[in-house]
């Protein structure tokens, strides 16, 4: 009796132990998971994580352009003429090459490229286009091709990656200016001389032979 009254106790003690180390495991779980679930409510929150890759938009690449930038700008400056024998657009207009800056009849085009409302005008059909006011007469006998309007493309989407260089137009015409009085210093050295020769004397001399010595009278 007392051997079974032992076994009953043994075993009642040995089934609380278990309870009680079965309890003791599952507080603490419970306990963690308590305070891990304000924190993973509180994850999305953290801007910090997520910013980065919502806050980083695509960048577009600017399209290659199929023709020579080089080529391009031969034929904007006139070392390269057009197979036409149109003239160079550097006659009427400027983009921040050659040593006087190109012409000012027309508007610079250094930016052309970049600006949305201009850079579909770049191409043969425009250059060629017989309604335009200025270019149309002249273009529209002497053809763009459409390969040369790619070079021109590719010469003005280098150009725009630059600042707009300043108008050479005051250096311009000092350097015409100083050309013209040159010419005529030139002419007046000649023409003197000549007359001299003619006269075989000076100036005076040829007048007083003339009135026959008489200074005139």
């Amino acid at each position: 009796m007392v051997l079974k009254s032992c076994k009953k106790i043994f075993g009642k003690g040995l089934q609380l132990g278990l309870a009680a180390l079965l309890v003791g495991a599952l507080v603490p779980m419970a306990h963690a998971t308590e305070q891990a679930a304000p924190a993973a409510q509180a994850a999305p929150a953290d801007a910090t994580a997520v910013a980065p890759a919502e806050a980083a938009p695509a960048v577009e690449e600017a399209p290659v352009e199929a023709g020579s930038a080089a080529i391009g700008r031969l034929l904007f400056t006139g070392e390269q003429a057009f197979a036409s024998g149109a003239p160079p657009c550097m006659s009427c207009h400027s983009a921040g090459v050659g040593a006087l800056g190109g012409g000012t009849l027309g508007p610079n085009l250094t930016k052309t490229y970049a600006d949305p409302s201009k850079n579909p005008l770049i191409n043969a059909a425009w250059i060629n286009n017989p309604g335009t006011p200025v270019m149309g007469p002249v273009f529209s006998n002497r053809n763009v091709s459409d390969d040369e309007a790619a070079n021109l493309r590719a010469f003005f989407a280098e150009q725009s990656k630059g600042e707009v260089a300043p108008s050479k137009s005051g250096a311009f015409t000092i350097i015409s200016l100083g050309g013209f009085i040159g010419i005529l210093i030139l002419f007046n050295i000649i023409w003197s001389g000549r007359y001299r020769n003619r006269n075989k004397g000076t100036a005076h001399d040829a007048l007083w032979r003339n009135y026959g010595g008489k200074g005139g009278r």
